[in-house]
């Protein structure tokens, strides 16, 4: 392929500052409110399809190792998460809390080729699982391990398990928490 005259990369160039100014323009528009979930907001705008179109129509006329290029193929790559990102609200941008937690787990393996066993190692992964899944929650582990472990000793069904997973164990007993307050009211 053929490498774009300096004339037409200026060109791109002026057009893609025009672009990024017009952007910015955009969204000094929208007041966005910040307690207000931005996902929700972004739905109701969406300005990726035009982004996105933008971006393929100049990427055969950036070099792929200019900046410019790297940026495009980024978001050309990561256009179908960046895009469940603005489909669901409850999806976070950052994942942060995620890698953290990788991290974790990564530094643990060391410490499980010692666990004693592969019987060990897998359940202090266990473990480490129902803990991480704890501080994603922000749920107590001692409260949430002493009021789960004994119900999985009657043998739960399998349907019922997803209701003891952090997050919903959290939800039914703030629900059971506000009808007790309600009833003794």
């Amino acid at each position: 392929m053929k490498a774009p005259s300096e004339r037409t990369r200026r060109h791109l160039a002026a057009s893609a500052e025009r672009e990024h100014e017009r952007l910015d323009a955009w969204v000094e528009q929208l007041d966005l409110d910040l307690p207000i979930c931005l996902a929700d907001q972004l739905v109701r705008v969406r300005p990726l399809d035009r982004i996105v179109a933008w971006c393929k129509a100049h990427q055969p006329h950036e070099p792929p190792s200019s900046p410019r290029g790297a940026a495009i193929r980024y978001l050309l790559n990561h256009q179908l998460p960046l895009r469940h990102f603005l489909d669901d609200g409850r999806v976070p941008i950052d994942n942060g809390i995620v890698e953290r937690l990788h991290i974790r787990a990564a530094l643990a393996w060391k410490n499980l080729l010692f666990a004693g066993s592969d019987a060990g190692a897998e359940r202090a992964t266990i473990a480490y699982t129902v803990l991480g899944g704890c501080e994603l929650a922000d749920v107590n582990p001692v409260e949430y391990l002493a009021d789960v472990l004994p119900r999985l000793a009657r043998r739960v069904r399998l349907r019922d398990v997803p209701a003891l997973l952090p997050a919903r164990w959290k939800a039914a007993r703030a629900a059971g928490a506000a009808a007790t307050s309600a009833a003794g009211a």
